[in-house]
């Protein structure tokens, strides 16, 4: 199906399903789409997880279109799209991050809401995504940690589906001692690999932000991945695809990182400071080269795996079909 440049920029999602009352529900979702980041993956994996239901009618509404990653949200199988966002018609919406803006002007009280918190920020009383917290709300938490920051604030259920992912293979040759991912970082990136190329290693540098592929061809390529994120996370997806893709993963400390650091994986935690990068890596380096390695690396693949996007699409579908209990 073609859309037009104008169809690209406007759209809203809605879902159809049947409950087990045997009658049909919509859901209705938001995407503004500047730039791309992770969050906007993630609800792009939520709008496949809907497209799976054989009862489902997914309506779309997105304004914007980023230029890395254009296509996220184009021409998905299933998808219609529409040019206005009618939540108003929806039996329930589907809310991630700034939707509420967008959404409040339209607002229901007796309207079911999804909330999907991907960071734990939403926790922290100085930030503007602490304000949604009042409206009522069943909130998807990608981790632990995110539902800890919420749950003594949120208005509603904090549910707990873990990030899922899907992570191809890639064979290709390790070129790199290390692969450094410091779009969020990118002053302490470029000073990380700086001190890697004194010491004569092979190193890749992603201090902004590139395509996903380029990412996981970058890890699939190194020895090492130091991937650098914010101070705090809500889920640091990277973490668990440098364990899949390099020989060894160093993540520093972010708060989310701690729910899939395991002390004999292939991953090491550290300070997110020059200092502590560098010993981590050096350490890193090390490990690889040990007899032992390959079953760290076994272990933290086994780690990887509890984070699977069919796990996810399966706690989605449950809370769907369930959706007036827990409303």
């Amino acid at each position: 199906m073609n859309y037009d440049t104008q169809i690209h920029k406007v759209a809203i999602l809605r879902i159809t399903l049947f409950a087990p009352e045997h009658y049909m529900k919509s859901l209705s979702f938001i995407r503004r789409y500047a730039n791309y980041t992770g969050g906007h993956q993630k609800v792009a994996d939520y709008i496949g997880h809907a497209v799976a239901e054989q009862s489902t009618q997914v309506c779309l509404y997105l304004d914007n279109r980023s230029a890395l990653e254009p296509e996220l949200f184009d021409n998905l199988l299933g998808v219609d799209y529409q040019r206005s966002y009618l939540p108003e018609q929806a039996d329930a919406v589907f809310l991630a991050g700034m939707d509420w803006r967008d959404y409040l002007p339209f607002y229901s009280e007796r309207q079911p809401k999804l909330n999907l918190i991907q960071h734990v920020r939403h926790g922290d009383k100085n930030h503007p995504l602490f304000a949604f917290l009042k409206y009522r709300a069943i909130r998807l938490c990608v981790s632990e940690a995110v539902r800890n920051a919420i749950m003594p604030y949120a208005n509603g259920p904090c549910v707990v589906i873990k990030m899922g992912h899907q992570i191809a293979r890639i064979n290709t040759q390790r070129d790199n001692d290390i692969y450094i991912l410091g779009n969020k970082q990118p002053e302490l990136a470029r000073r990380v690999a700086k001190w890697a190329k004194s010491k004569q290693l092979r190193v890749l540098l992603h201090d902004e932000y590139v395509a996903k592929a380029d990412v996981l061809l970058g890890m699939a390529s190194s020895y090492v991945a130091l991937t650098l994120p914010n101070k705090t996370e809500g889920f640091y997806l990277p973490g668990i695809e440098a364990m899949a893709l390099s020989k060894w993963a160093v993540v520093p400390n972010c708060v989310a990182n701690a729910e899939y650091v395991h002390r004999f994986a292939n991953i090491t935690p550290c300070q997110l400071n020059f200092a502590s990068c560098i010993s981590a890596v050096d350490f890193a380096l090390t490990s690889v080269r040990s007899s032992f390695s390959w079953g760290q690396r076994a272990i933290g693949h086994r780690v990887v795996s509890r984070y699977s996007l069919q796990a996810e699409r399966r706690q989605f579908h449950t809370i769907l079909k369930d959706l007036d209990i827990h409303w």
